[in-house]
């Protein structure tokens, strides 16, 4: 196995609309691994960028098969995903352009990175960052 094919695990985002879901994902860049069942309406998906996975699960699917009721629509932002890219202000411009909510603009932070944010299709945050590999000697306090 590769760097890129080995995971111990990967967030699995709840979703009501799962194609959307996976549609805004590949708009950033990343790429399907695996979908279940592969000839109907899909349960599960899987998306790679680089060596980072994340797992979208029908939210009312898996609620019928665990009976857990609290799966899904939080209605808060308890966390978001971070995505790193080459170019910020290119990856946020085509989600824009794709009809995702752009919530903060692309900026340039005092650690020399340059991150926005926007949301996917079921309002989470995902950050959309590139990293620096400059010390800017900010010390964060």
């Amino acid at each position: 196995m590769t760097g890129d094919e080995i995971r111990a695990g990967q967030p699995t985002l709840f979703t009501g609309d799962i194609e959307a879901m996976a549609a805004f994902y590949r708009t950033i860049g990343f790429v399907e691994t695996y979908r279940f069942p592969t000839k109907e309406e899909p349960v599960f998906i899987t998306l790679r960028w680089s060596a980072f996975h994340i797992t979208l699960a029908d939210e009312t699917a898996v609620r019928r098969s665990t009976g857990l009721p609290g799966l899904g629509g939080s209605g808060g932002h308890r966390f978001d995903i971070t995505v790193i890219v080459e170019d910020v202000d290119k990856t946020v411009g085509a989600l824009r352009e794709a009809g995702a909510p752009v919530v903060l603009d692309p900026r340039d932070q005092p650690w020399g990175d340059r991150h926005a944010y926007v949301t996917d299709p079921e309002g989470n945050y995902v950050q959309i960052t590139t990293h620096s590999n400059h010390d800017h000697g900010w010390s964060g306090t």
